[in-house]
């Protein structure tokens, strides 16, 4: 009967993990029309004019606009204490996970957001 359970929960984590692509930034500005409505996490970024209503994810080749609802809002802490400006710092970098959209300003938008600090750092 265990190997059963841990059959399954590894099938459902397996499934889980495929649903979402994980995705170099540079990769993202160029497709990220095709990944509308998926789940992604893009590897690494900046955060700039973080509020509680949106924040700008800058990448090379653009911006995405990050908007809630906030998976974590443990995670806006550091984000409203260092990363408010327009200027920020490696404080500020983050990989970012959420559903790709576009924005009505027709820029990339991921929503549902959950942050996490960027492989390497």
């Amino acid at each position: 009967m265990r190997i059963v359970w841990l059959l399954l929960v590894l099938a459902a984590t397996t499934a889980t993990a495929a649903e979402r692509t994980l995705i170099d930034p540079v990769e993202f500005m160029v497709s990220w029309p095709d990944l509308i409505g998926r789940d992604v996490v893009i590897t690494k970024g900046r955060v700039v004019v973080a509020s509680d209503q949106f924040m700008l994810l800058k990448l090379p080749g653009g911006n995405v606009t990050l908007t809630p609802p906030w998976v974590d809002r443990d995670d806006l802490r550091p984000l409203f204490q260092h990363c408010t400006s327009v200027l920020t710092d490696a404080a500020c970098d983050v990989a970012a996970q959420g559903t790709v959209g576009k924005s009505a300003s027709g820029t990339p938008q991921l929503t549902g957001v959950d942050f996490f600090k960027p492989a390497g750092d």
